[in-house]
């Protein structure tokens, strides 16, 4: 059997945490599936009832033998950590920043040929949900998430992620990055000092906004994307707007 549970699996864990981490003080949104009634290594199954969503952190503690099944199964009903309102910046409209460049309500930031790389899609509450797919040149396993669910992440160099799930960055040695910061905007002022020179103002948009700032690396080749610019070989853009494009950057 496949240790990864079906999306339907994944979707009931992750409502019955309410978004984030249980573990007390957490409240990651960025979640794994821990198997504990019975562990998977007693027997394999995809029962959400023996199961509980948890951050990478708190898994490894759980795997570890840190909690007992009957805090894990409190765990699951566990939403003292989630304080009102903690992650209203998800349901605002969205502006993906790539490299300098701007796109507004488009859900694929960036993509390789026909597959997408990182993309967000909103759940039936209309939270944001982030989706990876790292590109690499190495033959080794790099960050994958499917809708804030971690599906891989390799032999990362660093990674940093924090509770409030506003960033997520991981390096790996030979030179690929990756990093997604979400920015709660409330205004075209706002927008221009963050990024000086892009006047907001005539964009027409309506606030509060949640910018996604992407920046990314693929290691051993021209393919980059910095904080201000996007370099493709020897093309490089900045300051450019766009709205409703469906996707951002397409490359390959």
């Amino acid at each position: 059997m496949n240790r990864t549970p079906p999306v339907e699996v994944r979707r009931e864990l992750r409502r019955e945490v309410e978004f984030g981490c249980p573990a007390d003080e957490c409240g990651n949104p960025y979640l794994e599936w821990h198997h504990f009634d019975p562990p998977w290594s007693v027997r394999e199954h995809h029962d959400p009832a023996g199961m509980v969503a948890l951050c990478g952190e708190h898994h490894k503690k759980a795997d570890a033998g840190a909690y007992t099944p009957e805090q894990l199964r409190a765990f699951k009903n566990n939403r003292a950590a989630l304080v009102g309102g903690r992650f209203d910046w998800m349901r605002n409209s969205l502006l993906v920043v790539v490299g300098g460049n701007f796109y507004f309500e488009t859900p694929i930031a960036v993509q390789f040929r026909q597959q997408p790389v990182v993309w967000l899609n909103r759940d039936d509450e209309g939270y944001l949900l982030l989706n990876l797919n790292m590109l690499t040149t190495a033959r080794e396993p790099r960050a994958a998430m499917q809708d804030n669910f971690w599906l891989a992440s390799g032999a990362p160099a660093d990674l940093d992620c924090p509770p409030s799930g506003k960033r997520l960055k991981v390096s790996y040695d030979n030179g690929d990055r990756l990093g997604i910061e979400f920015l709660a905007l409330d205004g075209a002022n706002e927008v221009d000092i963050r990024y000086p020179g892009v006047q907001a103002m005539g964009w027409g948009l309506s606030f509060p906004i949640t910018a996604v700032e992407v920046q990314m690396k693929v290691g051993g080749t021209d393919v980059e994307f910095g904080p201000r610019s996007t370099k493709l070989g020897g093309l490089q853009m900045t300051n450019c707007f766009m709205s409703h494009c469906g996707t951002g950057v397409v490359f390959g």
